[in-house]
């Protein structure tokens, strides 16, 4: 296991220069600012291994004497417990729980304690447990190799939400306390409120950290475009709308919006999306529980894809429509004279007609 690279000053001090100046002054100033634990930080360095081990992730865990004790009694808990015996080690807990959920304890309880009100802090760690687990599913069809690191860097996308909060937790009731936002709205009303995104602050927060370049470089374009060669990165960005749409009160609607998207991407015939919902469908409802979240979303993964589909089929029929009838008006801007010519010839044979003045043939 290598050690964190140390921070890019010159990152770091890009970053700060990027955001408007009101803001970085208030975050340097927040005293409630998000801050990771030396333990979670180990984490996240053995997650960007491919070859990292069980007791790769509990030897870093176990230096958080707290940290393990709560994934024992976790794991230990009635909905994890279906055997009668104990475990004791955090060995033993990560094997029970998954990586999956011991990632999202670590990283979840040493941030998501920072989010203020209650339905938007479920919401912010609803998107954030659902992308980071799409993402992993993404990445373990086009980079299996980076599947651990890509779960990790999905579910601190949107860390720069928290930083908000803190520094503004008047504003950001505001702004996040309406759940029936689009995260594309949210991002938008952030330009407003604070002239620039989450992504921007994610990234600065995560330099602040000392985190690899790489890491926060992931985290500022996270909500990027589609249209890339980098396939860890691509899982990363697509996650985000994917857990929108899974979380979402017209699921369908923005699931096929996303499909729609990535018609561009050469290489996304390789996704299966059917098999990365149903994963997450089975779970969501375990991480839920495991964090003390309410009630995850219900949605049958099956039935959102076929609906997310024929609306899909239905919109491109509309396209295909409207496209020809474009082309058609085009054409007869294009060529006006000769529409026009025949438009008269054929208006001057109906009038010679109605008056006579056409000589018909004789019938013998």
């Amino acid at each position: 296991m290598t050690g964190l690279s140390s921070p890019s000053d010159s990152l770091y001090m890009a970053l700060t220069n990027e955001l408007p100046a009101f803001l970085s002054k208030s975050l340097l100033q927040c005293k409630s600012l998000p801050a990771l634990p030396s333990v979670a930080l180990r984490v996240l360095d053995i997650a960007r291994s491919s070859r990292a081990t069980l007791n790769d992730y509990a030897k870093a865990i176990e230096h958080d004497p707290a940290l393990t004790m709560r994934l024992v009694a976790l794991a230990n808990s009635a909905y994890y417990a279906r055997a009668s015996t104990s475990i004791h080690t955090c060995i033993e807990a990560m094997q029970r729980l998954g990586l999956n959920a011991t990632l999202a304890v670590v990283l979840g309880f040493t941030l998501f304690q920072y989010a203020q009100g209650g339905n938007y802090r479920n919401r912010t760690w609803q998107r954030a447990i659902t992308s980071a687990l799409v993402a992993r599913y993404l990445a373990e069809q086009l980079c299996p190799d980076k599947s651990g690191s890509t779960f990790t860097l999905a579910l601190l996308q949107d860390i720069g939400i928290l930083a908000l909060q803190a520094a503004y937790p008047e504003e950001a009731e505001a702004l996040y306390a309406d759940t029936a936002l689009s995260h594309g709205e949210i991002t938008l009303s952030e330009q407003a409120y604070f002239g620039c995104d989450h992504t921007l602050v994610g990234a600065w927060l995560a330099a602040k950290w000392g985190m690899p370049d790489h890491t926060v470089m992931t985290i500022r374009q996270s909500h990027e475009s589609f249209l890339l060669n980098d396939k860890a990165l691509l899982c990363i960005r697509l996650s985000g709308p994917i857990a929108d749409a899974w979380l979402s009160r017209s699921p369908a609607s923005q699931l096929a919006a996303v499909l729609y998207q990535l018609k561009t991407v050469s290489y996304i015939s390789a996704l299966k999306i059917d098999e990365v919902l149903h994963n997450v469908q089975q779970q969501t409802d375990i991480l839920a529980n495991a964090l003390n979240m309410t009630t995850s979303v219900e949605v049958d993964s099956m039935t959102l894809l076929a609906e997310a589909h024929q609306l899909l089929f239905q919109h491109t029929l509309m396209l295909s429509s409207q496209l020809e009838d474009q082309k058609q008006a085009l054409a007869s801007l294009r060529y006006p004279d000769e529409n026009q010519k025949e438009h008269s010839r054929w208006d001057a044979s109906l009038k010679g007609q109605r008056s006579g003045l056409i000589r018909r043939p004789k019938n013998k």
